[in-house]
């Protein structure tokens, strides 16, 4: 769909790739200064490039040739809003419809549909500067698809926010690319919003792409890479969609044949059969040598211990989870205390607010 062949030279870095990216959410994920900004600026048009680059068999860019920015049929979302101060609300959505207009673009994003998806509906009279920083960014998705893109390319929409308004804005993300169906590349350094967002993903360091594939695939054949690129030590698990249980606004996932509920407010509309990968920090992972009863935390999984690794006060525990691994971080005492040994089956204990 998007095939890229391209070269770009500043200074003493060099930004070389050659890949073709499909339909869905691909993520764009390294280390800052690695070159993915300067990836989607190259596709946008904004930034001279050697090489080619064709979305959908057009050419947009070759040694021959290359269409203005302005003629590419792309919606770019950056880490600053860049919403008119002047205008409130419903005038900003408006300006992105007449944009779409002036460039003949057939209109196939709705007014309606983005205040319904984005739940603007009470903020479309608000100046700007009266919103939160969460409802912002849900303006300028809304604004953003307005303009009637083909390709979304979205440079970090999450930076600057903080924990609290990330968690907000998660759900209207998801539901950017998933429920309007147009291709995106999502670039990011958090790996926790790749594994919740993205399908697909391109691993960039140094300005070389050094894989490319699922994010499942990505997070369990490049993990230690990704480790020393981001300094992270979340554990990912992947499970499928099996059923909702509306009554408490639970998702219900299988990971290796056993249950996980996860709150229905940190995705929109999945569905069964869709792929899901959880990150979980080791800290947030509580162990049982036994399986416990008249707990409040419903998620339990049992696995083997594969390593214990500690230190003064710590053990990091490593399970193995069918095929996936997650880890867990407790006191030293209370791994003595539990007698935990490689070879031994533990239960793993996981809070539902803690999945994300």
């Amino acid at each position: 769909m998007l095939d890229i062949d391209i070269k770009l030279q500043r200074a003493e870095f060099q930004l070389s790739i050659a890949t073709t990216i499909g339909a869905g959410v691909t993520a764009v994920f390294g280390a800052s200064g690695s070159g993915k900004t300067s990836l989607l600026k190259s596709i946008a048009g904004l930034v001279t490039v050697q090489g080619d680059i064709s979305f959908m068999g057009e050419t947009w860019h070759s040694d021959l040739q290359q269409m203005p920015a302005y003629r590419r049929p792309i919606g770019m979302l950056f880490q600053d809003d860049r919403l008119f101060a002047h205008l409130n609300v419903l005038g900003n959505l408006n300006f992105a419809l007449s944009r779409a207009s002036n460039r003949t673009l057939e209109k196939i994003v709705s007014l309606e549909s983005v205040v319904d998806t984005f739940d603007l509906a009470t903020l479309l009279e608000r100046s700007i500067g009266n919103l939160s920083g969460g409802e912002r960014r849900r303006v300028a998705m809304a604004r953003t698809l307005l303009t009637q893109p083909q390709l979304l390319l979205l440079d970090e929409p999450l930076s600057g926010l903080d924990e609290a308004r990330k968690r907000e804005v998660l759900p209207y993300l998801y539901a950017l690319s998933n429920e309007f169906q147009i291709p995106t590349l999502y670039v990011s350094h958090q790996l926790e919003e790749v594994t919740q967002l993205c399908q697909n993903m391109l691993v960039i360091a140094d300005g070389n792409l050094c894989f490319h594939g699922s994010t499942h695939a990505g997070v369990n054949h490049v993990e230690a890479q990704l480790n020393d690129l981001m300094s992270t030590d979340l554990s990912f698990l992947t499970g499928n969609v099996i059923g909702k249980e509306e009554t408490y606004h639970l998702t219900l996932l299988s990971v290796a044949g056993q249950m996980v509920q996860i709150p229905q407010s940190q995705y929109r509309d999945l569905q069964p059969g869709d792929q899901v990968t959880l990150n979980l920090k080791p800290s947030d992972v509580a162990l049982a040598s036994d399986r416990p009863k008249g707990i409040s935390i419903r998620n339990v999984l049992h696995g083997v211990i594969e390593d214990i690794t500690t230190t003064q006060s710590f053990a990091d525990v490593t399970l193995a989870i069918g095929t996936q691994t997650l880890r867990s971080r407790i006191t030293l005492a209370a791994c003595k205390e539990l007698k935990l040994v490689p070879g031994m089956t533990a239960y793993a204990l996981l809070k539902s607010s803690s999945l994300g």
